[in-house]
């Protein structure tokens, strides 16, 4: 191929493709005596083979310079061969030729309008005429893309079209050295001009270049770019000013009016991509329209118009971009503003909560007092009245037994009855243990022990020896007037029972309008007990109270923090269970009270948000009870200056309350 000697860069290869042999061996015979030995030939009746050998060149000295090919090939035409090869940008530089009897028009405008195609030869060729090609293609491909070997080909080149082709760079290089330094010149001049001096030399340079084109005027209020819709054309701003707005969910976000700049959808044009703002006249407004060719043709025809151009383009997009600043500061500032107001609202929304549940804590209160109290007042006349009518029932049965024969023993079976308390069944068994032995009727001896009657010389005493129907008429009367003395002892104890549960709801729900002194913690307790006595039922109850001064509180809230603590116990542990009671003196000016249970417990996560508004670990069950909620006890316990606490594990929980011995006069801490 070359000589040892040869220093050029590359290897050059020229590719030849026919439809037959005759026609390749002709075509690459007289190639081969025009390019050698400077460009090697290859051949090719294939031209997919012709194809793939092109695009298979990538060595980095080894260049193909020219395809070769004929137009009528079985596998597909010579022009689209030479598209093919167009189509690898790497193959761009080959130079192109069509061999063709008659091509038609359609086709090599086809493959001209693409670059694909340098040359044509009619089919035949001659010599010369083929010579004369390859010299022209191969002199213009060595001194576009490959200069530095010239003097190694010039045994192939046209040596004549040396001096236009060098008068022809250089007129080149000039220009572009000329358009460069005036472009840097124009824009660095641009530094100490007004924009108004930029804007109106801008106008100038267009009108000079564009043969002074024809404003467009347009009244305040029209529509210049439509928001989403394509921009075929920019508009430059010669009076008046323009607004840019885009509408987000139908509301107007509006750039300020003199951040729009002198240059109008260029940005939007040149990426060619839908308008993003609406562009609305302010005022009326001038302005001069081009078509995105007529600013190419403008800004290659003048080089000061680039500098012009750029610089006002630059100024506008710092207006933008400053104004944009300004406005995330502005943000900011609101965002910040916003945070305080959102935070004060909160804090708002905090005390209207607090507020709102004292007024409610307040008003069930108050409603619980009242109806406690009237429950107390109620019951406490019928208790009395019915105490009454015990005593004097009593008092005139014991009258009238007087007037009857063995009224001594009548009067003894009725007051033992009235102040013995009963005996149990076992209890039974063991006093008439001996007087059965005397009688030896355990029948006899069961009722007459019922009665009192225990001991043979109790029974001989009062018997007087009767035997037969005669005792047993006596012991049948002595049965009655026992079952009567019994009847009114239960009639007594019941009205007292009756008149304690109505004093612990008359202490349950005093007022708690001022402060009451001396306190029994121990007392509100027991109260509180009693009143829960339906549900205590199968609890056991273990109290450990130990010495306690005397407090000072509302009576009635602290009382609803025992109802509600205990209450809460006792549905912990259902039907059965161990509940303990508490209490001792953790120094002079405190007290302490533990209310534990032996239930399944809390849940560690519920555990840390049993304190809050609206919690509960009940399941959404609520059932109708006195206390208040832990939320409301722990801020009446904090009021009185104590403190709250829960600890819980399974099979044991336990709630302390700490109180102060005396009461803080804070007014913050009175009750509202």
């Amino acid at each position: 191929m070359t000589s040892a000697t040869d220093s050029r860069i590359y290897e050059y290869v020229a590719i030849c493709v026919a439809h037959n042999d005759d026609t390749i061996s002709a075509l690459l015979r007289d190639t081969e005596n025009i390019c050698r030995p400077i460009v090697d030939v290859e051949g090719f009746t294939d031209a997919h083979q012709a194809l793939e050998r092109i695009n298979a060149f990538r060595s980095p000295n080894l260049r193909v310079v020219m395809v070769i090919t004929d137009q009528n090939l079985p596998d597909m035409s010579g022009l689209d061969l030479l598209l093919a090869v167009h189509e690898n940008p790497e193959n761009r530089a080959i130079r192109k030729v069509l061999l063709a009897s008659k091509p038609t028009t359609d086709d090599l405008l086809r493959a001209l309008n693409r670059g694909a195609l340098h040359r044509t030869l009619p089919l035949p060729w001659t010599r010369n005429e083929l010579c004369d090609c390859i010299h022209t293609l191969l002199t213009s491909f060595f001194i576009h893309h490959a200069p530095q070997d010239i003097h190694h080909v010039s045994q192939v080149l046209d040596t004549t079209q040396f001096p236009h082709a060098y008068i022809t760079a250089k007129q080149q290089q000039q220009a572009l050295d000329f358009q460069l330094k005036t472009s840097k010149r124009s824009f660095l001049a641009t530094v100490d001009m007004s924009d108004e001096e930029v804007e109106n030399a801008m106008g100038a340079a267009i009108d000079e270049t564009l043969d002074y084109p024809p404003r467009c005027n347009y009244p305040a209020g029209t529509v210049l770019i439509q928001q989403d819709e394509p921009v075929e054309k920019i508009s430059i701003l010669v009076s008046g000013q323009v607004q840019l707005f885009r509408k987000i969910d139908n509301h107007e976000v509006v750039l300020h009016t003199h951040s729009a700049g002198r240059i109008i959808g260029l940005l939007t044009l040149a990426q060619r991509q839908r308008a993003f703002f609406t562009c609305r006249a302010v005022t009326d407004v001038s302005l001069l329209t081009l078509t995105f060719e007529q600013l190419d043709t403008a800004l290659q025809a003048s080089p000061w118009l680039s500098g012009y151009f750029v610089t006002t383009l630059i100024r506008s997009l710092s207006t933008r971009s400053k104004h944009t600043a300004q406005l995330m500061a502005e943000i900011e500032n609101l965002n910040n503003k916003l945070q305080g107001e959102r935070d004060e609202l909160a804090d708002a929304l905090d005390k209207l909560k607090q507020v709102q549940t004292r007024l409610v804590e307040s008003e069930k209160m108050a409603t619980l007092g009242q109806l406690t109290a009237g429950i107390a007042h109620e019951l406490n006349n019928p208790t009395a009245a019915v105490q009454r009518a015990v005593d004097f029932i009593a008092e005139d049965i014991v009258s009238l037994v007087t007037q009857l024969p063995d009224s001594g023993l009548i009067k003894s079976i009725i007051e033992s009855a009235m102040t013995d308390a009963p005996m149990s069944t076992r209890e039974l068994r063991k006093r008439g243990t001996e007087l059965a032995t005397v009688i030896g009727d355990d029948a006899l001896t069961r009722r007459l022990v019922k009665i009192g009657i225990t001991s043979p010389d109790a029974y001989r005493k009062k018997f007087n020896k009767l035997l037969g129907v005669k005792r047993e008429k006596l012991l049948a009367s002595l049965e009655c007037y026992h079952e009567l003395g019994t009847s009114l002892r239960t009639l007594s104890i019941c009205s007292d029972r009756i008149s304690g549960i109505v004093r612990s709801m008359k202490s349950y729900a005093r007022s708690d309008q001022e402060l009451v002194g001396n306190v029994d913690v121990h007392e509100g307790l027991e109260d509180t007990l009693r009143i829960l006595n339906h549900q205590i039922r199968g609890i056991e109850i273990k109290r450990s109270y130990g010495e306690l001064p005397l407090i000072e509180c509302h009576v009635g809230e602290i009382n609803q923090v025992w109802t509600n603590l205990i209450s809460n116990a006792l549905q912990a542990m259902g039907d059965t269970g161990t509940l303990r009671l508490i209490t001792d003196q953790l120094d002079n000016e405190h007290v302490r009270v533990r209310i534990i249970d032996s239930g399944l417990g809390i849940a560690p996560d519920a555990i840390k948000r049993i304190f809050e508004l609206h919690f509960t670990t009940k399941g959404g069950r609520v059932k109708f009870g006195l206390g208040m909620g832990l939320p409301i006890c722990r801020r009446i316990v904090s009021r009185h200056g104590g403190d709250m606490m829960v600890e819980s594990q399974p099979g044991e929980t336990c709630f302390s309350v700490v109180l102060p011995v005396h009461h803080s006069r804070d007014p913050e801490n009175e009750i509202s």
